[in-house]
């Protein structure tokens, strides 16, 4: 699988390309080449352009070009990569001399941008006619959310407007009158707005047709896929066959059916034929699908028929989606609730246009949007060069899969007019099953698109690398036996399904053991997070240079490896892991800001105390916290201070006293920074220290220039940054991170677990090709189901969800160069997460899987005391108050009462949707119940691995999903009793009451055992509440028990 001609192909510069590059196919290599050469053509440098998705990426593609001509003075290299690239680079040079472009010390000549830095620089060249100053881009997360929240307000106060009244009226219905639901929806639709606003609307008007219109396009596509497979399986007799069904709706079909919306319905009928409920192929043939008893002939064919569908996977999930199609036409009540959502809608974007104007902001949706109507402006522009400092020849965008249909919009602009004659190209290149990026609205259907359709008049031929450079041929032969079994068969666009391309070592190096899977029973976090630290010893001790990687899904899964690491007193640099608010430097920043923001805030200046700048002894503190002066500034000079408090005080008071006094004579930012340099030197900072100072001064800055220069605003800011770590061969990030990267050796942990279940959007909508757009509201607080569209947009989005799952295991599984080590919990019933990165793997493993044996552990059996309020903390009993004689009979009752004190601290985190609480959390919360200090260890671990097991069942979603009805730890009366349920939701009309229950598996105890011992015991008791409820809301009920400790829900 030799890939030489390809790559030889990708530096013809007459011609267009798209390129799927691989993992480790040396991707930027490649566009470094393609670039130079072309420079090495070009009249101006500005002539080729080169757009990427974040700075970060700019300065590493503007560091490889750079460095590429500055090697032109070193050695010439051997290597046949290397020196193509030089050969290139010294054409470039050259180019360089005789033009004068002097490249080297004019670098901004190369031009290598961001998408938004190309919108800007567009739309800098025709600003508005009544903006003398050029808006502000918004560059902080906080900023921005904060003007769609007032934004929210202002729309709201639009109510008494008689030309809105009824829409806002409407809509505040539909959301029940619940003022937070509308924030939140205009929030939402705001932040996103660059994505349904020209679609929704055409001329200003809303257009429900298009919307229709997207929706029975969908439905016809679909039709086609199904009426190509069903010709491949389905033969005349089967047809023939239907003619004799009793049913109307089948013997009506004579034939295969077409694919126009009214043939929809006969697939349906053969759908409900062939399948049963739950989606799988019939095994009975019975009258109620048409064939009597009677018909016995034809009910033995049929089954001959279902039996040999058998293994037509394709063909059943096929037909299985029929159910889950789009609403060809909008039903009257939804178009009433889409029309008043979308007037909203309008007057949002209006009243955020007023406050742009009004603080002259802008934020990057807002600057791609105009970016796009400046070029889409005939009238103003003759030439789309004209608006650029430089005229475009050539066109390379790396990362493609990435793009949004936003941004194609943009570059479908920027090459509207390119021909095939005018030697003017484009060159795309990125690999689609790396595409991890759905939360920033990356589209990686637009990749498959452009290799079917091209863009515009421009022909792009389409390449695909298969050489990887970075892997040893044991881990690259492995990867494309899994993943040749686990992405789909063939592409589907709108789901984002990518199929696999393989890829061929280019090193014959193969290593025994290359890739390892370890198994764990579901709770045993630690011993997985020891089992990473044998790995890490093991490896360094082989190879004391090598990198290290240790990826995750989510940061949350890094705790346990933390502590095991710090534990170990291992080295690590955890990369994007510790958000910067929490990092101790910056609390200590944040109480100095607090404190010379308000002489008055009493708290902060106790902590400024407290903190290594002055660092006051507690009984000092006690004094001056008691003192009567108005500021504990003023108390600074106070002499009731012991010797060594006045001496610290006085440190203190000498560095911030000419920052107090100087208030109003310069700038807050100023002022905290002479003070800070007073407290710290910034020879004494630590290197992480100096740059979280930059990172903090920047924040204060913003703040200042903003005018929001508060201690809300300034935590807000921080909330979305992270310290920076320190260097260490051993690295720890999420797989997102990761991205781009490669080690030596690459470890997974956490394989079993799941990520977050999605809420509920109020409102769903999906961008489709062609500018087209599919939307459908929550169904309203009198509405019983979901509309049609909104479920098919809902399973739409956990389709794509399960793809980038899928796209996101083969990221992390290709980041390592020698060796890869998989790590993952497996649940006691032998099952695996569905939701999980395991899931995928399963099938590679099954023998593992299989082989793992669950471990017993000794628990004492589950208390018998009364459940206790969970709403006052329990007190143990001190020791001191049991004499002798009573000790040994209240030793039973006492690890009672510790068990019960168990179930509340457990029932404490579910009630709060706390599923991987810090050990330290649970121990306090033991603390507070006075449990001895010996036994809380145990205890606390016990409390963690029931969480664990909690949210990696997979009925967690199910469980826990959000609904306008949960209800936990809800008090009801009636019948004169008062009970208290831990949760009840309403689904489908049915009232669900779950009762949880900590009670750990016996010594020996078989589940099946385990769960008739929970049914007996609890019965009785969940009746009652029965009882109670159905009373209450006078709906029909289901009870269920779940147990945490064997990751079960029993339904009784």
């Amino acid at each position: 699988m030799n890939d030489q001609q390809e790559r030889g192909q990708a530096l013809n510069i007459s011609e267009s390309f798209i390129v799927q590059a691989p993992a480790g196919s040396g991707k930027t290599e490649l566009i470094t080449q393609r670039y130079l050469k072309l420079l090495g053509c070009a009249d101006q440098p500005e002539n080729v352009l080169v757009l990427t998705f974040t700075n970060k990426a700019v300065d590493e593609l503007k560091h490889r070009i750079i460095n590429a001509l500055n090697q032109v003075k070193m050695t010439v290299p051997t290597e046949q990569h290397k020196l193509t690239t030089f050969q290139l680079a010294k054409q470039v040079m050259e180019q360089s001399r005789k033009n004068k472009w002097d490249l080297l010390n004019h670098p901004s000549r190369i031009k290598i941008v961001t998408f938004d830095s190309l919108s800007s620089l567009i739309v800098s060249r025709y600003p508005s006619l009544d903006q003398l100053i050029p808006p502000r881009t918004m560059t902080d997360s906080y900023e921005s959310e904060e003007i769609y929240k007032k934004v929210a307000e202002n729309t709201i106060k639009n109510i008494d407007d008689k030309d809105y009244t009824k829409c806002i009226s409407t809509v505040f219905l539909y959301l029940d009158n619940n003022v937070e639901r509308f924030c939140k929806l205009i929030v939402h639709m705001l932040k996103k707005r660059e994505q349904w606003l020209t679609k929704l609307y055409r001329q200003g008007v809303l257009n429900t047709k298009s919307l229709e219109q997207t929706a029975q396009e969908i439905i016809i596509d679909h039709l086609k896929v199904l009426r190509k497979t069903a010709n491949e399986i389905l033969s005349p007799k089967f047809f023939n066959l239907l003619r004799t069904n009793k049913r109307d709706d089948i013997n009506k079909i004579l034939k295969l059916p077409n694919c126009n919306l009214e043939d929809l319905s006969q697939w349906q009928s053969i759908a409900e034929l062939l399948l049963t409920k739950d989606g799988n192929w019939r095994k009975n043939v019975d009258k109620k699908i048409g064939f009597p008893p009677e018909l016995k002939e034809e009910k033995a064919y049929l089954k001959i028929i279902l039996e040999e569908l058998g293994s037509a996977s394709s063909f059943k999930k096929i037909l299985n989606d029929l159910t889950n199609l789009p609403s060809a036409f909008i039903e009257k009540s939804t178009s009433v609730h889409i029309n008043d959502i979308a007037k909203v809608l309008k007057l949002s974007v209006a009243e955020l246009n007023i406050i742009f104007k009004e603080q002259n902001v802008q934020d990057y949706s807002e600057v791609l949007m105009q970016a796009i109507a400046a070029l889409n402006s005939r009238e103003e522009v003759s030439d789309i060069a004209l608006m650029l400092d430089y005229q475009i020849k050539h066109l390379l965008i790396d990362e493609f899969q990435d793009t949004s249909y936003s941004q194609f919009n943009l570059i479908e602009k920027l090459v509207e007019n390119w021909s095939l004659d005018d030697a003017k190209t484009i060159f795309l290149v990125g690999d689609p099953m790396q595409s991890i990026y759905k939360f920033r609205e990356s589209q990686v259907g637009i990749f498959l698109q452009v290799i079917k359709n091209s863009i515009g008049n421009l022909k792009i031929n389409s390449l695909t690398l298969t050489s990887n450079f970075r892997s040893n041929k044991s881990i690259v032969d492995i990867n494309n036996n899994i993943f040749t079994q686990v992405f789909p068969k063939e592409n589907q666009t709108l789901f984002d399904a990518i199929q696999f391309s393989k890829s061929s070592s280019a090193s014959q190096k193969e290593s025994i053991n290359a890739v390892n899977f370890y198994p764990f029973n579901i709770g045993q976090d630690v011993r997985e997070s020891e089992k990473v630290i044998d790995i890490i010893n093991d490896s360094l001790r082989d190879d004391s240079e090598q990198e290290i990687a240790v990826l995750v899904r989510s940061r949350s899964h890094l705790k346990e490896i933390i502590r095991s690491l710090q534990f170990h007193r291992i080295n690590f640099e955890a990369i994007k892991t510790e958000p910067l608010i929490e990092n101790l430097f910056t609390k200590d920043l944040i109480s100095l800001a607090r404190a010379l923001l308000s002489l008055s805030d009493k708290l902060a200046w106790l902590a400024l105390l407290r903190s290594p700048w002055c660092g006051l002894l507690l009984k000092d503190l006690l004094i001056i916290s008691e003192s009567k002066e108005i500021t504990i500034f003023h108390q600074l000079q106070s002499n009731q201070l012991s010797e060594d408090g006045i001496k610290r005080s006085q440190h203190l008071y000498h560095a911030i006293e000419e920052v107090i006094l100087s208030e109003g004579k310069f700038s807050f930012v100023e002022r905290f920074s002479y003070a800070l340099s007073k407290l710290s030197a910034d020879n004494e900072l630590s290197e992480q220290q100096r740059i979280i100072k930059a990172q903090f001064l920047n924040v204060l800055n913003i703040c200042e220039v903003n005018q929001t220069l508060n201690i809300k605003a300034i935590q807000l800011m921080l909330q979305d940054k992270y310290a920076p770590s320190q260097l260490a061969q051993v690295k720890l990030m999420t797989i997102h991170e990761a991205k781009g990267l490669e080690f030596d050796t690459v470890i997974l942990p956490g394989l079993g677990k799941s990520g977050k279940s999605d809420s509920l959007a109020l409102i769903q909508f999906q961008e489709i090709a062609n500018n087209n757009i599919l939307l459908a509201p929550i169904k309203s607080a009198s509405e019983k189901n979901e509309s049609q569209t909104y479920l098919y947009l809902q399973y739409l989005k956990k389709q794509q969800s399960h793809f980038e799952l899928m796209r996101l295991l083969y990221v992390a599984m290709t980041r390592a160069k020698e060796k890869l080590y998989l790590l993952g919990s497996i649940k006691k019933t032998g099952k695996v997460n569905s939701n999980s990165m395991l899931a995928f793997l399963s099938h590679y493993y099954e023998k593992k899987i299989e082989d793992l044996e669950s471990e017993s552990e000794v628990i004492i059996k589950e208390s018998k005391a009364p459940k206790l309020s969970r709403y006052k903390k329990l007190t143990l009993i001190s020791k001191r108050n049991i004499n002798e004689n009573q000790s040994k009979n209240n030793t039973n009752n006492i690890e009672l009462i510790y068990r019960s004190a168990l179930g509340s601290i457990v029932h404490y985190y579910l009630e709060h949707n706390e599923f991987d609480p810090s050990i330290r959390s649970i121990e306090i919360k033991f603390e507070e119940y006075g449990l001895p200090k010996k036994l809380i260890k145990s205890y606390c671990k016990e409390v963690y691995d029931l969480l664990q097991n909690t949210s990696s069942d997979e009925d967690f979603d199910w469980l826990f999903k959000k609904r306008v009805s949960t209800e936990v730890e809800a008090e009801y009366s009636s019948f004169n009793k008062t009970v208290i349920i831990d949760r009840l939701f309403i689904e489908d009309d049915v009232l669900w009451i779950i009762d949880f229950k900590t009670a750990p598996l016996g010594k020996g105890e078989s589940i099946s055992s385990f769960i008739e011992r929970q049914k007996k015991s609890h019965l009785k008791q969940i009746i009652e509440y029965q009882e109670i409820l159905e009373d209450i809301f006078k709906l029909p009920s289901r009870l269920a028990i779940y147990c945490p400790a064997i990751s079960q829900l029993i339904i009784l």
